[in-house]
């Protein structure tokens, strides 16, 4: 009998390095995401891999998927209702209020801030849609001729300037902040994959603070 829960899945500490470009970050290490229980992902794969510039903060998704994929919204829409990667980050290690950042295939891009101290989306305090200034997005898949829904694999670069979101400033070398990355499979079939498992399963709950990774952030690479 295979056992999952908190107890035998602790959140876990991912080092993200001071690096000099964003493009660096293709060559940090990837972390694999499995399901909202803990349990390896069925059907899909998705690994993502992080960095940091003094300016910037920079998240790598790369995914397998299952067409036909569900690609419906555009900019500032409800991008989350697609296939879509997402990643949290609230300003401390602490903090039960983030940034919320989704993205679909399109390279569409939704944004939220939260204040989730209850863990509950029935007193969460939710600001939805708002533009931020200066984020990046690069998205590829393949086969090229498939387009979007047709795509068997994609990626998506995430780079985010730290003056557009919560903290407004970039972690010092050591600091913890609290954060995640999910990936919605919406294709042939539908998953809910997380970095760090928030055991909330059924339904789908990506929203829960105290089960976020702690991301350790370094000082600058030779």
């Amino acid at each position: 009998m295979t056992v999952t829960g908190p107890a035998v899945h602790p959140v876990p500490i991912v080092p993200i390095a001071r690096v000099a470009s964003p493009r660096d970050v293709a060559a940090q290490r990837p972390w694999t995401l499995s399901g909202l229980d803990g349990a390896p992902a069925r059907n899909v794969e998705t690994r993502v891999r992080f960095a940091a510039t003094a300016e910037l903060f920079v998240v790598l998704f790369e995914s397998a998927s299952e067409p036909p994929l569900t690609i419906e919204r555009g900019e500032r829409e409800e991008v989350f209702r697609d296939e879509c990667v997402e990643v949290f980050l609230a300003a401390t290690e602490d903090s039960f209020e983030y940034d919320e950042l989704v993205v679909n295939p399109r390279g569409c891009l939704y944004t939220a801030r939260i204040g989730n101290p209850d863990e509950s989306r029935e007193t969460w305090r939710i600001s939805g849609g708002a533009p931020r200034s200066g984020i990046l997005i690069d998205v590829e898949g393949g086969p090229t001729p498939a387009g979007p829904r047709g795509w068997t694999t994609w990626s998506c670069r995430l780079v985010v300037p730290w003056t557009s979101i919560s903290s407004g400033r970039p972690p010092a070398p050591g600091e913890v902040r609290r954060g995640n990355a999910y990936r919605i499979a919406r294709g042939r079939s539908t998953e809910f994959l997380a970095l760090s498992p928030t055991f909330r399963a059924k339904p789908p709950d990506f929203h829960v603070p105290s089960r976020f990774a702690r991301f350790l952030f370094g000082a600058a690479t030779a």
